[in-house]
């Protein structure tokens, strides 16, 4: 389930209708993941500072199993600021990256975990999920 989710201090009305789906586009790309399993969240108008400083700015989160670490997470730092920045104009100096790695089995989907579904189960149930 990878996930990317911003945490801002940006009204709603400055948050692009499209800003989810592309969101989720640019998080598949580079992590590599399936679109089908990408969500993309906004938590915008929170009460929020950086620095002592209430200009924009925001906390991007990104969660996956797998496709994360030091050498892969410099190519996404760049891709998911670049976009945020580009979408909502918060300033890249403005904007944190966290990365959270899950593991497949606490990680959980369609009443099992990954580990079940893609490891023990070898893809079946996931395959017969979205085949038609």
């Amino acid at each position: 389930m990878p996930r990317l989710s911003l945490d801002t201090n940006l009204p709603a009305s400055k948050i692009p209708l499209e800003f989810l789906s592309k969101g989720t586009d640019v998080l598949s790309d580079t992590l590599g993941k399936s679109h089908r399993f990408c969500i993309s969240t906004v938590n915008p108008g929170l009460k929020m500072i950086l620095g002592n400083s209430s200009e924009p700015c925001g906390l991007i989160q990104v969660t996956s199993i797998g496709s994360l670490g030091p050498e892969e997470n410099k190519k996404h730092i760049v891709a998911l600021t670049d976009y945020v920045h580009e979408a909502t104009g918060i300033p890249k100096n403005k904007l944190y990256v966290q990365f959270q790695s899950n593991l497949p089995e606490s990680t959980g989907f369609i009443g099992s975990t990954f580990h079940q579904l893609a490891i023990v189960e070898k893809g079946a149930r996931l395959r017969k999920y979205f085949m038609p």
